[in-house]
């Protein structure tokens, strides 16, 4: 606990520091027109795969709500919908990272009791973006991977895919859990 108060001094000091010495806010880099491509309320198709990727999907559908936070630094996400007959809510905040020359971000759900955190790349060319995270499965105690695939069809639609992916044999294997087709409504 003492390390933690010690942090957060140093911490405010810098702060302090640097507020005094009127250093500007930070601008909005190239990457960070990825996140803007988002802004906006989407009407979403959600196909999930509980019986395999093989099988029909269950279909239903969900609204996303994205919006620029912390001067159009962060995009602040918030999904809403029914999947498996429940409700479901989730949330999530999304920003570049200039020194991993990643994008990183925190997922918050009311399926899951812990947040996922979220690292990813944009492909320009294939106007795609790639992320891959974990998240703990309550009934087989275990830590899952799961890769998350964003394709823009245009600027008003887009498709999303969970995969969850296994290690077998030394091999990484991709199952589909669900794919979302989301068009912007507004």
């Amino acid at each position: 606990m003492r390390i933690l108060l010690l942090a957060f001094g140093l911490l405010c000091a810098i702060t302090t520091n640097a507020l005094s010495q009127g250093l500007p806010n930070p601008k909005p880099s190239e990457e960070h027109k990825v996140l803007a491509k988002e802004v906006g309320t989407w009407d979403c198709e959600i196909r999930s795969y509980f019986q395999g990727p093989e099988q029909p999907p269950t279909v239903t559908k969900g609204v996303e709500t994205n919006k620029l936070v912390s001067g159009d630094m962060y995009l602040q996400t918030t999904f809403t919908g029914e999947i498996g007959g429940r409700q479901f809510e989730g949330h999530s905040l999304l920003g570049y990272d200039p020194h991993k020359k990643k994008y990183v971000g925190t997922w918050a759900d009311n399926f899951t009791v812990a947040p996922s955190q979220v690292t990813g790349t944009y492909d320009k060319e294939q106007n795609t973006f790639t992320a891959l995270s974990s998240v703990y499965d309550e009934q087989s105690k275990q830590e899952l991977k799961q890769k998350q695939v964003t394709k823009w069809e245009g600027e008003n639609k887009k498709v999303f895919t969970i995969y969850l992916l296994l290690e077998i044999g030394g091999e990484t294997s991709e199952i589909k859990l669900m794919d979302m087709t989301a068009v912007r409504r507004d």
